[in-house]
Order: C-alpha cells, then sequence, then structure tokens
C-alpha cells in the first residue's frame, strides 16, 4: 500500500513538474520597439581630450606630423597652423584586415577660398582618409594621395561637424563609406560616398593606427573636439526608438488618468 501511495506522489509530481516546464517554455517573449533592438557601438578606442594636459596631447595619441596640443579651456585638440603641413595624428590600437569605423567632431576655420581641411582615416598611410573641403565645398575619399571618390556638400567653417569613415568586408572585397553631418543634427541614413575597393587593388594590406588629419591652409588652428573608433559598422544608440516608446507610455498614462477620472465622475 505503502508503495502504491510513494508512486502516486512521484507521478503527481511528475505531472505538476511537467506542467512547469511547459509554463517556462511557453512564456511569451519581449514585443515592442524594444524587442528586435540591436547592440549600440561601444567604442574600441577614444581620444580622451577632457583629461590630456593643457598644450600636450591624449594619452595613446602620436602625433606625426604638425603641431598638436590641447586646449583644456575649449575642451578641444588643436593642429597649429605653423609650420604649414598635412597634420597627421594616430591613436588608438593597430587594427589589422578588419572592418572598422572612426568619427571624429571638428571645424576647419577660413575665409573666401583660403579655408582649412579636416578629416579622418584607418588603417594609417596605407589606409583611407575621408576629408572635409569647405574651400571646394566637397567631401573627399583618399588613398596614398590619390582622390578615389568625392561629394559635394558645403560646409560652414563656423560649424562643427561630425565626419565619419567606415571600412567593411563586403564578399571578400571592401565596402569604404563616408557620412557627415552637423554637430547637434540627426546622423544621417543614407551614406555621402560610398566606394567599393576590390582586394587586389589594395597593394599593401589594411593594417594601421586611426588618424586624425588636417590642413591649416587659412593660417588659424583647426579643431576636433572628439575621435571614436570603432569594430566593424557602427550601430548608433536607437534614440528615435527609445523617443516613441516614451511617447507611447506616457500616452497610455493619460488614457488611464482620464479612465479614473470617468469612473470617478459616474460614482
Amino acid at each position: 500500500m505503502r508503495s502504491i501511495v510513494l508512486a502516486m506522489v512521484v507521478f503527481a509530481f511528475g505531472i505538476a513538474g511537467g506542467e512547469e516546464d511547459e509554463k517556462v517554455k511557453e512564456e511569451p517573449k519581449p514585443s515592442g520597439p524594444t524587442a528586435s533592438r540591436p547592440t549600440a557601438s561601444k567604442p574600441i578606442a577614444f581620444l580622451d581630450i577632457p583629461n590630456a594636459e593643457d598644450g600636450s596631447y591624449p594619452g595613446g595619441a602620436t602625433p606625426k606630423k604638425g603641431k598638436w596640443k590641447v586646449d583644456k579651456t575649449a575642451k578641444k585638440i588643436k593642429v597649429a597652423p605653423e609650420p604649414l603641413y598635412r597634420g597627421w595624428l594616430e591613436f588608438g590600437p593597430e587594427i589589422r584586415v578588419k572592418g572598422s569605423t572612426i568619427i571624429a567632431k571638428g571645424r576647419s576655420p577660413g575665409l573666401a577660398r583660403i579655408k582649412s581641411r579636416f578629416g579622418v582615416g584607418l588603417y594609417g598611410e596605407n589606409g583611407f582618409q575621408l576629408e572635409a573641403v569647405p574651400a571646394t565645398g566637397e567631401v573627399e575619399l583618399i588613398r596614398r594621395g590619390a582622390v578615389l571618390a568625392k561629394a559635394m556638400l558645403p560646409l560652414d567653417v563656423e560649424k562643427l561637424y561630425f565626419i565619419e569613415l567606415a571600412v567593411i568586408e563586403e564578399d571578400e572585397n571592401w565596402r569604404v563609406t563616408g557620412r557627415v553631418w552637423e554637430d547637434e543634427a540627426e546622423r544621417p541614413g543614407e551614406t555621402l560616398i560610398s566606394h567599393k575597393i576590390f582586394a587586389e587593388e589594395l597593394l599593401f594590406p589594411l593594417a594601421g593606427r586611426p588618424v586624425l588629419t588636417a590642413t591649416p591652409f587659412s593660417g588659424e588652428e583647426v579643431q576636433f573636439a572628439s575621435a571614436k573608433v570603432y569594430d566593424g559598422k557602427f550601430i548608433p544608440e536607437p534614440v528615435v526608438e527609445e523617443v516613441k516608446l516614451e511617447e507611447d507610455q506616457k500616452q497610455d498614462k493619460e488614457q488611464d488618468q482620464e479612465g479614473k477620472k470617468e469612473e470617478g465622475a459616474d460614482e
């Protein structure tokens, strides 16, 4: 008799456990704007301008050409106009034969057609540079001194701009893209420049450090406020989705409050 009771208890426990397992399996997955949200990119390197000594340059950075120094009051790193070089500053780790993205914020002053230029680069001297050229209202994609592609974009020398260069693997070749947009504005969804590079065109492997470039033609200092590097393709923070979610939550709250007011009025 005791054996029969014990067997019934074990059998009942097995059923309950099975039901619990089924409940776990059937638990609904998250839904709504945050459900399929991709993880935003985190930088693998950046210029720590705020913590650099005044008149020096951020730790881990290496000026190759031109005179670079941090202005702590302005919270920027600047390139001196004398001697006149195509300024070149490297920072972060060497990136070897893999996709990456660099985004910097800067400004190049000037008057009339005598205007400075500024830009970013990946993979050192054998890699690519994207440069903003306010004098001609263009953005240029450059490699080893040759302009590979360009796009028209009027630039205001009084404003700060974000400049983004990405080099991403594409079917054993490479896709090089560029974006430029005003500070405080939304990052464009579409690229300004998109250029395919076949692997056999490279001659040298893509290996080197991220770069800031600047040529102070105007006789004034070119300025950078920030610079960050990311592995692979850059994925921005999903600001639009978060705003939409907050708006939806606000509407739901307002509807609940209205419903409570109606219930109170009925009573």
